[in-house]
């Protein structure tokens, strides 16, 4: 399963943005601050439902509005799903896929397998083998 395209609403500093996701690599460039990290972040919540920046979902929510929404279009052989995540501080995270509600994304085919790695991780390269076999437990699991 691959993403397609992203729909983005008041998540971090967009306040709307639309991407489609071409086949292949995607290389996204731009200054800093521009939102590069936060558009990976945003394709990471509508894969997982969860940031793998910031414990504090709070954070996701663009300052001046109340709630924030990721919508995932993915693909795999001729099969097209939408992923829809909509976050409220204070509520539960609303959670669809292809329309209809569920209570997690874990066990949903429609979901692309993520995994991340953010320069604050660099102790998978420079630390312990105990962090990179967790690390790889947990992927080897996603599978």
């Amino acid at each position: 399963m691959v993403a397609t395209r992203i729909e983005l609403r008041d998540f971090r500093n967009y306040e709307l943005a639309e991407l489609d996701i071409a086949p292949g690599l995607t290389v996204v460039a731009g200054p800093n601050g521009a939102g590069k990290t936060n558009l990976l972040e945003a394709l990471y919540f509508g894969c997982t439902a969860r940031s793998p920046r910031t414990s504090n979902e709070r954070e996701l929510v663009r300052r001046g509005a109340s709630i924030t929404r990721v919508v995932l279009d993915t693909a795999s052989g001729g099969e097209v799903h939408r992923i829809e995540v909509g976050f409220e501080p204070g509520e539960a995270k609303h959670l669809r896929v292809d329309g209809s509600a569920v209570d997690n994304l874990s066990g949903s085919e429609a979901r692309p397998l993520a995994s991340v790695f953010l320069p604050e991780r660099l102790e998978l390269v420079k630390g312990a083998p105990a962090g990179r076999r967790a690390h790889l437990d947990q992927v080897v699991a996603a599978l």
